[in-house]
C-alpha cells in the first residue's frame, strides 16, 4: 500500500515536471535566438568601426587587455576604439579563445596593432581555476611586473571625459567601476557584514560571508565593483598571491563552488582592493546599464552587460554616437 501509494504520487508529479522543463527549454531556446538577432543586427549597424582610425602601434608601458570570443569582434572594436579615443595611450593586448577564427583574428591584428595576442590555452593558471575568465586575470597579473593594466570589456562604451582614469594611471593607482554611490574600499569585515544580510548562493556573496576565514582578513581589503572595467597598478599584485587568495577561497568554498562562474570577479575585486591607494571611480559617471535610464547626461563609461545589453536600443544608439565621433 505505502509503495503504490509513493509510486501514485511520484506519477502525478511527471507531468507537470515535464511540462516546467519544457517551459523552461523554449524560454532558453527562445532567449538564445533573439540574443543571436540582436547582435548580427549590431554588427551589421555598427560595422562602421572598422572604417575608422585603427590604434598606433605605440611604444608604452600601459596595457588595454581584453578577452575578445569569435563573435565579440565589432564589439570589442567599438570597445577599445573608443576608450582609447579619450585616453590616448596604451597598447592593445587581446586574450582569445583556442578556436578563435583566423579571419577574425586577421581583422584584429589590422585593427588595433595588438602588442600580443594570448589564447585561453598558452595561460599558466597555477593553482587557480581554469575556465571563467580566470585567464584573464591571471594574464593581467602576469603583466603587472612591467606594465599598468587596464581591464576593458568588449561590451562597453566611452562616450565622455575620462579624466579620473587618467590620473589614476599617471598616479599608478588601481581602479574599479563602483555599484553604488560614494563607495569606497572598505574593511573585509564591512563587506562581510553587508553580504551576511543575503540568502543568495552565489559564490561571490558565499565568498564575501566567509571572509572572516581567511589568513588576512583582520587586515585586508574588498570593494564590490565589476571586473568589466578596472585598472590594476603596475607591480601591485603577485601571481603567488592570487593564487594563495585562490586556494584558501576554494577550501573554504570546496573546489567545485569556487569554479562557478563569478569567482573571477570577486577575485579581481580583491585584488584592486588590496592594491596602494586605489580607487572606486565616481558613479554613476561609470556604470553598468540599466534598462530606461537617460543616459545623455552625467555618463563617461557604460557597461552594457548581460540580459540588459541590447533592452531599449541604448546599446547600439550609444555605440553609434561613438563611432561617429572617432
Amino acid at each position: 500500500m505505502v509503495v503504490r501509494c509513493a509510486f501514485v504520487r511520484v506519477t502525478m508529479r511527471m507531468p507537470t515536471e515535464r511540462k516546467y522543463n519544457s517551459r523552461k527549454m523554449r524560454k532558453t531556446m527562445f532567449y538564445r535566438l533573439r540574443s543571436k538577432l540582436n547582435k548580427t543586427i549590431y554588427d551589421f549597424r555598427c560595422k562602421g568601426v572598422l572604417d575608422k582610425p585603427t590604434l598606433p602601434p605605440l611604444k608604452d608601458d600601459v596595457v588595454i587587455l581584453s578577452a575578445v570570443g569569435n563573435h565579440d569582434l565589432i564589439m570589442y572594436l567599438v570597445a577599445v576604439k573608443s576608450f582609447f579615443a579619450r585616453f590616448g595611450r596604451g597598447r592593445a593586448v587581446v586574450l582569445v579563445p583556442d578556436n578563435f577564427d583566423d579571419a577574425n583574428l586577421k581583422i584584429l591584428v589590422e585593427q588595433v596593432n595588438p602588442l600580443r595576442v594570448i589564447r585561453d590555452g598558452e595561460v599558466r593558471v597555477g593553482r587557480c581555476p581554469r575556465g571563467g575568465t580566470w585567464e584573464r586575470l591571471v594574464s593581467i597579473i602576469d603583466l603587472l611586473k612591467e606594465h599598468y593594466v587596464i581591464q576593458l570589456d568588449a561590451d562597453t562604451v566611452t562616450v565622455g571625459d575620462i579624466g579620473e582614469v587618467i590620473q589614476c594611471v599617471e598616479r599608478n593607482q588601481s581602479f574599479t567601476i563602483g555599484t553604488w554611490a560614494n563607495q569606497t574600499i572598505e574593511p573585509m569585515e564591512n563587506a562581510r557584514q553587508n553580504a551576511r544580510k543575503s540568502t543568495s548562493t552565489h559564490v561571490q556573496i558565499l565568498a564575501e560571508q566567509n571572509f572572516d576565514r581567511l589568513s588576512n582578513f583582520q587586515t585586508g581589503s574588498y570593494v564590490r565593483g565589476q571586473s568589466s572595467f578596472a585598472g590594476f597598478a603596475k607591480g601591485s599584485f603577485t601571481h603567488e598571491a592570487l593564487e594563495e587568495f585562490s586556494v584558501e577561497m576554494s577550501a573554504v568554498l570546496g573546489d567545485r563552488k569556487w569554479n562557478e562562474w563569478g569567482s573571477e570577479s570577486l577575485a579581481s575585486n580583491y585584488v584592486v582592493a588590496n592594491s596602494t591607494n586605489a580607487q572606486v571611480l565616481p558613479f554613476p559617471k561609470y556604470r553598468g546599464y540599466v534598462p530606461g535610464e537617460s543616459l545623455e547626461k552625467g555618463r563617461s563609461f557604460i557597461h552594457f552587460e548581460g540580459t540588459n545589453r541590447f533592452k531599449g536600443g541604448a546599446y547600439v544608439r550609444k555605440s553609434l554616437e561613438a563611432i561617429h565621433g572617432l
